[in-house]
């Protein structure tokens, strides 16, 4: 009874102490040593021990996450090097960045035992960027070396190693990370994405050891300026030995997987501390060697994973031994040999009869002695197939010399059933060739062609290809005889090929071909080769980008060296075609009857400069910013120096014709990457439909509404938009123009497009029954708001005429409303228009002159109240003598400067202000009258509600030839002031912009 009571009161007590330590425990962790009070602590305690720039948003104190044992957790942290100073966009200083850390250490164990115990490290997607520049300074150096501890390194390095007499790292995980290798001192760069690391190690004195398994999903690696590596995944899991006295580290029961192909992997690496390099020494080799083996590395995209029954001799093996350091790379080897090798896929009818291949490859990335591969014999009989090829390439990282022969009958239909294909995917036909090739690949490169040698023959008979899943089909019957032996010379009969995939389509039918070339002597010179062919029917298509379809054409193709440079290609083409159609993007093309004489020079890579002449009977054009197709008829086409030069080209846009001549520049450059498209032409026409051709820009996918004719319809004229990427300069001789109801004949001048802008430059015309010359600036970004300056001259202009042509003049100048006859007008004006191309009156700024004689006065009850006030002897009808006008628009009023009139027996100075809203306060002052005295009178308010008052004259000199000149002075500064700030609008660097231009933006 007493020994119960014991233990429940032990027990008791022990439960007590263990509830009071957690809450202890708890307590701390959330009160005391908090996130906000632990954070400064460790960042500022990191920052003065490293050389670098650490910050993070917490550091928090774990205990029962980690139990029994404290721990750190830091997140989204990130790590600077201060031993490279980078403000570039490549921040080559951004050593370590994560998005959490969690740390598990013992510090008893380091107190008791001057052991240390990493229990636990584990990093979540971490980003490293590991670089070292040219002059051997890396941003990983981060380590302190101010004086003091330099002048006690030795001291602390000894002291250090008594101390800590061992090292356990019981586990360091790492968990999606990317790692960036950047040794500019080596020339090698390498990415890991998305790795995974999982270490084990005990670090002691003399001997240490370590378990280490990783993956990743890719590696990339460059080195020296070339791709060596993409698409690799791999896995490595091995037990490492390091040797602490020979700085040896031993590779043991390492496996590597590479794209799930496994390696075994034994060998060394041993530091060399004074040449500062890393000695290399291991051998790879096949996991588990066997044909089975060597078969399964072919992907599961192609052929699925069925149990094979096989057998033979394979070995694949390779070393990699040498120096690596700054200027030093490992020499590496591949060795795989594949003897008297047989193997069958279950439920297949056919199977591997006979496999034999012999392969060798030798790869010194520093190039001291020449790289090259070698595949001495491959050998495959079976299934009514039978192979055999040898190849070599020599030189193989400077510039590979190819050499590859083949005699082979392949019965694919019998093979495909010989493996087990994917699902989807089909083969059938046959295959018979006897080829002998040798190249080097950069006669490949530089299209210098006529250096192959080649000999033989190939005949392709029903090839089918078929991947349903990948929506790929490749179709063929052609032969393909080579008959040179010294130079290039070629056969080709195509009786069908056809292409589908994805961005590809291509369709040929009954193509024949013929090609030679001249025995290449001088080797500084491309070899001449030429190519004649006859197609009776070719189709393709690259995407929604480029589309081609030609219709029996024979052609010459001639590839020779240029004349200043022969060490690069030119390309001759001499084609004729009944048909040819083509689209570029949304752009289509359809010829008739054309004819090709092209020449092209490579200018680099990708790019060739063509020139020579294009010729056509009929050419018809679409594109996706004019509804309306332009029709060409016969005639040639010159191209050349990137650009498209027309002689007298006619052609046809709706109702309206054109002749053109000039050149276009970069046109496909504008079609394809939105480049400018820049112009100089000489237009000519007999008609010129604008408002068709408006409507095709407003409406550029509906052929029907673009061929409305706004001028027989109530429609009203919409502002349009021209294309941001033309910049075209014109030459005009138009003889018939059509503008909303109006026509205009005889058209000429300059007109620039450009800026999405358009400027007619000082044109002359005969429209509205007079003679006309005209300065136009027209501008709209967006449907909504325009801009508009011009600058008109018209001569003898009937009044009722002009106010047709300018609607707002009746606003601006209500008194013409009352006059009957012609006139002569000049104003320069600048307004802003609203959708529907009316100009928005308030914004209006405008200098006006009209000057006219014999005009009558017509309007009954405003003429009635004058000839009352003034006792005209004729107060049905009176005509002015002469008239001229200077009035100025701004700011929304309107102002007219004094001037003469004569009328009945009256001589009369007019002038007067008036507002946009028709409020208006004019004045007449009687300079000559039956009255013995002047007088004058007063005319206010507006059109609805006048009022007439006698008054002064205020008018008595103003109207002397100097005044006039002085009127008209003020008049023409503003118009030439107008003129100046609205063709800032067409200025190609932009300029200054007048305030009303910007209002329209």
């Amino acid at each position: 009874m007493k020994v119960r009571k014991v233990i429940k009161a032990t027990s008791i007590t022990l439960v007590s102490l263990i509830v009071v330590i957690l809450a202890v425990i708890a307590v701390a962790i959330n009160f005391v040593f908090t996130s906000e009070k632990l954070t400064p602590v460790v960042l500022q305690v990191a920052n003065r021990s490293l050389n670098a720039k650490l910050d993070m948003r917490s550091v928090e104190l774990t205990f029962f996450s980690s139990f029994p044992r404290f721990g750190l957790k830091l997140t989204d942290g990130s790590l600077v090097s201060k031993a490279v100073r980078d403000t570039l966009w490549q921040k080559t200083d951004s050593l370590v960045s994560f998005k959490k850390c969690v740390v598990v250490i013992n510090p008893i164990d380091y107190l008791k035992e001057k052991k240390i115990n990493l229990y636990y490290v584990g990093l979540e997607d971490a980003s490293v960027y590991a670089y070292k520049g040219k002059d051997g300074v890396a941003n990983w150096d981060i380590a302190l070396t101010d004086t003091t501890a330099a002048a006690v390194e030795d001291t602390v390095k000894q002291d250090t190693a008594m101390m800590i007499s061992e090292i356990n790292i019981n586990r360091v995980r790492l968990k999606r990370a990317n790692v960036t290798f950047d040794d500019r001192e080596t020339r090698v760069y390498a990415d890991l994405k998305n790795a995974n690391l999982n270490l084990r190690a005990s670090l002691k004195k003399g001997h240490s050891m370590m378990n280490l398994k990783f993956d990743n999903e890719n590696i990339l690696f460059w080195q020296d300026g070339q791709l060596l590596a993409n698409k690799i995944a791999t896995e490595v899991e091995t037990d490492v030995d390091l040797n602490r006295a020979t700085r040896t580290l031993t590779l043991r029961n390492a496996r590597l997987a590479v794209n799930g192909v496994e390696l075994d992997v034994k060998g060394t690496l041993r530091r060399d501390t004074l040449r500062r390099v890393l000695e290399t020494d291991l051998t790879y080799g096949l996991h588990a060697p066997s044909l089975e083996t060597v078969l399964h590395i072919i992907p599961e995209s192609v052929l699925k994973k069925e149990k094979v029954k096989a057998q033979g001799n394979v070995t694949v093996e390779g070393t990699l031994k040498g120096l690596y350091g700054k200027n030093q790379m490992p020499v590496s080897t591949l060795k795989v040999t594949i003897k008297d090798a047989s193997a069958k896929y279950d439920r297949m009818p056919y199977g591997i009869d006979n496999f034999e291949a012999d392969f060798y490859a030798y790869v010194d990335l520093m190039r001291h002695t020449p790289s090259y591969a070698d595949l001495k014999i491959f050998r495959f009989r079976g299934a009514h197939t039978e192979i055999l090829a040898d190849a070599k390439i020599q030189d193989l990282l400077g510039d590979p010399d190819i050499t590859f022969n083949t005699q082979s009958k392949v019965d694919l239909t019998a093979l495909a059933q010989t493996f087990p294909l994917q699902k989807g995917v089909a083969i059938e036909g046959k295959l018979d060739a006897d080829l002998r090739l040798h190249c080097r690949l950069s006669s490949l490169k530089k299209q210098d062609l006529g250096r192959i040698r080649a000999g033989g023959k190939l005949n392709m008979q029903g090839l089918a290809l078929r991947d349903s899943t990948k929506h790929f089909e490749f179709l063929g019957d052609a032969s393909l005889a080579f008959i040179g032996n010294d130079f290039l010379a070629a056969k080709l009969d195509v009786s069908t090929i056809k292409v589908r995939a994805p961005r590809l389509s291509s369709d040929v039918a009954h193509l024949k071909a013929t090609v030679k070339s001249t025995n290449p002597q001088d080797t500084t010179r491309i070899v001449s080769v030429e190519c004649k062919l006859e197609v009776n029917r070719l189709k393709g298509a690259l995407g929604d980008s480029l589309g081609v379809y030609c219709q029996k054409a024979n052609a010459t193709v001639r590839l020779q060296p240029q004349r200043k440079n022969p060490e690069k290609p030119q390309v001759d083409l001499s084609l004729k075609t009944d048909t040819l159609f083509c689209r570029l993007g949304d752009m289509k093309m359809g010829m008739d009857e054309g004819g090709f004489a092209v020449t092209a020079d490579k200018v680099r890579d990708s790019l060739w400069i063509p020139k020579g002449i294009i010729g056509f009977n009929r050419l018809t054009v679409r594109t996706p910013q004019f509804a309306l197709p332009i029709r060409m008829r016969k005639t040639s086409v010159t191209v050349g120096n990137r650009a498209i030069t027309l002689r007298n080209a006619s052609m046809r846009i709706g109702r309206s014709n054109l002749t053109a001549s000039g050149a276009v520049h970069d046109l496909y450059g504008a079609m394809k990457h939105h480049r400018m498209l820049r112009a100089n032409l000489e237009i000519s026409s007999r008609n010129l439909d604008c408002n068709q051709l408006i409507n095709s820009l407003n409406f550029p996918q509906d052929t029907l509404q673009a061929e409305v004719d706004t001028a027989s319809s109530d429609a009203p004229m919409e502002l349009f938009v021209i294309p941001k990427n033309i910049d075209f300069e014109l030459q005009t001789n138009l003889k018939r123009v059509t503008y909303g109801k109006m026509v205009f004949e005889n058209v000429n001048g300059a007109v620039d497009v450009r800026n999405q802008a358009v400027h007619l430059k000082n044109l002359s015309m005969r429209g509205l029954d007079a003679d006309m010359r005209a300065t136009l600036v027209y501008r709209a970004k967006r449907k909504a708001r325009g801009y508009a300056g011009f600058d008109f001259r018209l001569k003898r202009i009937n009044i009722g005429r002009l106010v047709e042509f300018a609607p707002s003049l009746d606003t601006i100048v209500p008194m013409l409303r009352s006059f009957k006859g012609t006139v002569d007008f000049e104003a320069a004006a600048e307004t802003v228009l609203d959708s529907a191309l009316n100009i928005k009156i308030p914004s209006l700024r405008a200098a006006v002159h009209i000057k006219g004689d014999s005009l009558v006065l017509m309007d009954g009850e405003t003429f009635a109240e004058i000839s009352k006030k003034l006792l005209f002897k004729n107060k049905e009808r009176n005509v002015f003598d002469s008239i001229s006008v200077n009035l100025t628009v701004d700011d929304g009023d309107v102002t007219i400067y004094p001037f003469v009139v004569q009328i009945d027996r009256y001589k009369a100075a007019v002038g007067g202000t008036q507002g946009l809203d028709m409020n208006f306060d004019y004045h007449i002052s009687i300079l000559k009258s039956p009255v013995p005295f002047k007088l004058g009178l007063n005319i206010s308010g507006n059109l609805d509600d006048m009022k007439f008052r006698l008054g002064k004259a205020k008018y008595k000199d103003a109207v002397t030839p100097v005044a006039i000149r002085k009127v008209d002075s003020t008049r023409v500064n503003m118009g030439r002031n107008i003129v100046r700030d609205f063709e800032q609008v067409m200025n190609r660097s932009g300029g200054r912009m007048s305030a009303k231009a910007r209002e329209a933006e």
